[in-house]
């Protein structure tokens, strides 16, 4: 049998996309990021004083009115990584390293984890799609084998923090967008989520997978998609 006949019988590789925040690791981590920092730059009196605006919005529900008005905006998202402007690249990535260590690695759902390694093993195109900054994402992809990532970016100029993203959050239509373009040399996806916001890619791929922790979703079971429950 030629090479070329061989190349034709065997099957591409699955594309298998993991969510990060709530599927491989069991709680949200991009906010969750900027706390474990600023909860270690307290030498850094901007960073207190952002600190304190923040506490105040959120104590008066600022937040949770503005998302009222525009449902779904990332506002939020994007006043608590301000409190991080002007922090050192140097800084960040060994808060980043800490945080890898002390907050990631016990948080990780064991049973995706090992779901994620049979995909690598069987030689399937891995990637994780996420939401959460790539600081520390780049360190759990290196850590466990996973040679693609695409994330939300904190911005870097002149080797300090803006306290802004660079480009657009890897959200809703966003994912959208960094789906299309992972999907162009696929011809079978698979989908890995917790969350019902992630409805609209789970629909699209060939095989979503919804990952819920203690129970069955609801929303998830209407629409027929597998579930894995863990505990």
């Amino acid at each position: 049998m030629s090479l070329r006949s061989l190349l034709t019988i065997m099957p591409e590789p699955k594309l298998v996309i993991f969510d990060f925040c709530g599927t491989l690791i069991s709680f949200q981590t991009a906010d969750r990021y900027v706390d474990f920092c600023v909860r270690h730059l307290t030498e850094s009196k901007q960073v207190r004083l952002k600190h304190r605006i923040i506490c105040i919005l959120e104590k008066l529900k600022c937040f949770k009115i503005y998302n009222i008005v525009r449902q779904h905006n990332n506002w939020h998202k994007r006043m608590i990584l301000w409190q991080l402007k002007g922090i050192p690249f140097s800084r960040c990535d060994d808060l980043a390293h800490l945080y890898f260590e002390q907050e990631l690695l016990p948080n990780i759902v064991q049973p995706l984890l090992k779901i994620m390694q049979q995909h690598i093993n069987n030689n399937d195109r891995v990637c994780i799609l996420s939401g959460g900054y790539d600081i520390y994402i780049r360190l759990f992809a290196q850590h466990f084998g996973v040679k693609e990532f695409i994330s939300s970016k904190i911005d870097f100029r002149n080797g300090y923090c803006t306290g802004k993203m660079q480009g657009e959050d890897c959200m809703g239509r966003n994912k959208i967008t960094c789906y299309q373009q992972l999907k162009k040399e696929a011809s079978y996806t698979v989908f890995y989520s917790d969350s019902p916001s992630d409805l609209p890619l789970l629909e699209l791929v060939d095989e979503p997978v919804v990952v819920s922790k203690d129970y069955a979703r609801e929303w998830a079971a209407a629409r027929n998609f597998k579930q894995i429950i863990w505990t």
